[in-house]
């Protein structure tokens, strides 16, 4: 487990984006591809909008990226809750990359169909490696969560399926979420956490007790690859290290 911490999340952004863009040269000197599976949420919008400017243009080999979502809002396509709308609009719509390098999850057929097709998709990227995403990008809500995995969700115990459609009461929506058994098989796993509001949470998901169930985000441990901690110093305030 390794910490980066910086002074707001602007810095933060700005580094991470450098980061990614070493991270993804060095791994195609290797391979063929990259694959990249994205964060949704607030958090990741500046860090978007960073790897689309002119700063990457040329260093980043995109037409050598296969993008994919860690999570996704089952709401239509134009929604502004939906995850791959996002990053359409901050980043995918500025770069070159092949449309069909491009794995958004399906939003217009029912969610369980869309979950189900979604991981018969990534079988056929992942079923003959020992790993699967190069980076995995994931957020942390202040109530523990990370994906579309909440305290208290029945799809915690699931260690069967890549992927998993789930209810939110309280949203009243239907989500899709990659499974920890598919991400904590990713060479590298990159939590992008800013704000006071996570301060407490965060303390109590990398330094208290193991208990999934109530903080979901600690069910996150890669196999074999590495996991991040990308933080601003309010988010970071409480930890001890």
């Amino acid at each position: 487990m390794k910490f980066h911490i910086y002074k707001n999340k602007e810095s933060l952004s700005v580094a991470l984006a450098a980061w990614i863009s070493d991270l993804m040269e060095s791994t195609l000197k290797s391979q063929e591809f990259f694959s990249l599976a994205l964060s949704g949420g607030e958090t990741p919008g500046i860090l978007y909008r960073e790897l689309a400017s002119e700063k990457y243009k040329e260093k980043i080999n995109w037409k050598r990226t296969q993008i994919f979502w860690g999570d996704e809002r089952v709401v239509p396509f134009n929604d502004e809750r939906n995850n791959a709308n996002m990053a359409y609009e901050l980043l995918i719509d500025h770069i070159d990359i092949p449309a069909s390098q491009v794995h958004a999850i399906r939003t217009d057929i029912e969610p369980l169909f869309a979950a189900n097709e979604y991981e018969k998709m990534l079988h056929t990227f992942f079923d003959n490696t020992s790993r699967t995403f190069d980076l995995v990008l994931l957020g942390m809500g202040d109530d523990g969560h990370t994906l579309s995995i909440f305290p208290g969700s029945d799809i915690i115990v699931n260690h069967k399926n890549w992927v998993n459609e789930v209810y939110k009461v309280d949203q009243q929506m239907y989500r899709i979420t990659l499974m920890p058994l598919l991400v904590n098989r990713a060479s590298n796993i990159a939590f992008i956490v800013d704000g006071n509001k996570k301060a407490s949470v965060l303390k109590k998901v990398i330094e208290g007790a193991y208990n999934p169930l109530e903080l979901p985000a600690q069910i996150i441990k890669p196999v074999n690859g590495e996991l991040y901690w990308f933080l601003d110093e309010e988010a970071a305030k409480e930890l001890k290290k």
